[in-house]
C-alpha cells in the first residue's frame, strides 16, 4: 500500500509582510542630542562656579624654586620671595636646612619645627639664627640633628633620614611649615633634577 505523501510548497507572495516602519529602527538621540533641564541646567552652573571659586581663592605663590650648585657650598635647593630665602637646603661641604619660622622668631636658643606634605610629616630641632646673617631665614638645623664630628653623619642610617626628607619634599603638592601654631605653604617644588643632585651628594 502506497502512503500518501503531502508536499508543502512556500509561497514567496504570501509570506507574511512587514510594515517598512517596523523593520527601519529611528536613530536614538545621544545625551548631547536631548536638550537640558532646568536643573541640569542649574547643576553644570553650579559645578563651573564652584570650580571658579577654587580658582580664585587657590593661594598665589609670588617666589620661585631654584637648584644650583655653590661653591663650598655644593647642591643647592632654595625657595625665595620678592628677594629674600624663604628655604634652604644645601648639601656638599656639610648638609644644613634653614627656614623662615613661622611663628614669632628669636634671636637665639633653640626650636622646633615641622614639615610636611601629602607624604608624611617630620620634625626638626634646630635653632633661631639672626635672619641678616644667612638670607633672612630665622632657623636652621645642621646634619639634620646630629654632630658633625659624629662618624655616624652620611653612613647608612643617617642617609635614610636624608632619603626620608627629600622623598617627602618631593611629593609634587604644597609643602607645610609650622611651629608655635602657626604655618605657612611654599609651593610644590619645581627646581629641575634637585632631587637626584641632593640624593647622591656626599660629604
Amino acid at each position: 500500500m502506497r502512503a500518501n505523501t503531502t508536499t508543502v510548497v512556500a509561497r514567496l507572495d504570501r509570506a507574511i509582510q512587514y510594515p517598512a516602519a517596523l523593520v527601519i529602527e529611528p536613530s536614538r538621540r545621544g545625551l548631547l542630542d536631548t536638550p537640558l533641564s532646568r536643573g541640569m541646567t542649574t547643576g553644570v552652573l553650579a559645578t563651573v562656579i564652584v570650580l571658579a571659586l577654587a580658582l580664585a581663592l587657590a593661594p598665589a605663590f609670588a617666589g620661585t624654586w631654584k637648584h644650583e650648585v655653590v661653591p663650598n657650598d655644593g647642591d643647592v635647593l632654595t625657595y625665595s620671595a620678592d628677594g629674600k630665602t624663604q628655604f634652604y637646603l644645601g648639601c656638599g661641604r656639610g648638609f644644613a636646612l634653614h627656614v623662615k619660622y613661622p611663628g614669632e622668631a628669636k634671636q637665639e636658643g633653640e626650636a622646633d619645627i615641622a614639615i610636611s606634605t601629602s607624604r608624611g610629616r617630620m620634625t626638626f630641632n634646630g635653632d633661631f639664627e639672626d635672619p641678616s646673617v644667612f638670607g633672612s631665614t630665622d632657623f636652621r638645623q645642621s646634619y639634620l640633628g646630629y654632630l658633625h664630628s659624629d662618624p655616624r653623619v652620611f653612613g647608612r642610617k643617617w642617609n635614610a633620614v636624608k632619603a626620608r626628607l627629600l622623598n617627602m619634599l618631593d611629593s609634587r603638592g604644597p609643602i607645610t611649615i609650622s611651629a608655635g601654631g602657626r604655618s605657612y605653604r611654599l609651593p610644590a617644588i619645581e627646581a629641575g633634577d634637585w632631587h637626584k643632585a641632593l640624593d647622591s651628594c656626599r660629604n
